[in-house]
């Protein structure tokens, strides 16, 4: 790595562990942009540093999610830290993700704790409180149907069955 590819990682990586949470979110959710892009332009510039964004993420995930104010919306924080795990998963992260799913009310946040539950690899014995948390989902019926096939569909692709 050159000099000049090191200065925008440095600069990512400065808001990326940044005291504000709004500047957080929004390296959160510049890496997946960046992800997404992947497909399109051969790589992604971020990708050095997925391991970083995945440890930050999680660190997001192990606090209650923020109360919200004029510049963020109630739980934005969670959303960020689950949309990065879509695409930065692994086996570890399925208990955090099912606290979550657990603890959740917001339809935004739920969803998008699916996405990331989908993302943790299948391979080995799945998480047992993930699994509990999917079946809990399925069986809820103040839920969307929606939701709760989602949430069947999750735990069908954790478990191969």
């Amino acid at each position: 790595m050159t000099a000049d590819e090191a200065i925008p990682l440095q600069a990512f990586s400065a808001l990326l562990h940044s005291d504000n949470v709004a500047t957080v979110c929004r390296a959160l959710n510049m890496y997946q942009v960046a992800a997404s892009y992947t497909r399109l332009s051969g790589g992604n510039p971020l990708e050095p540093l997925g391991g970083e964004v995945r440890q930050v993420a999680r660190e997001v995930l192990s606090r209650p999610p923020i109360a919200g104010d004029a510049e963020l919306r109630a739980a934005f924080d969670h959303l960020s830290a689950l949309n990065v795990l879509t695409s930065l998963a692994e086996a570890e992260d399925a208990a955090l993700i099912a606290a979550v799913l657990e603890g959740t009310s917001d339809a935004d946040v739920r969803a998008t704790a699916l996405l990331a539950a989908a993302a943790v690899p299948a391979d080995g014995l799945p998480d047992a409180r993930l699994l509990g948390a999917l079946d809990t989902m399925a069986l809820d019926e103040t839920l969307a149907e929606r939701d709760r096939a989602r949430a069947h569909a999750v735990r069908e692709k954790l478990t191969g069955s």
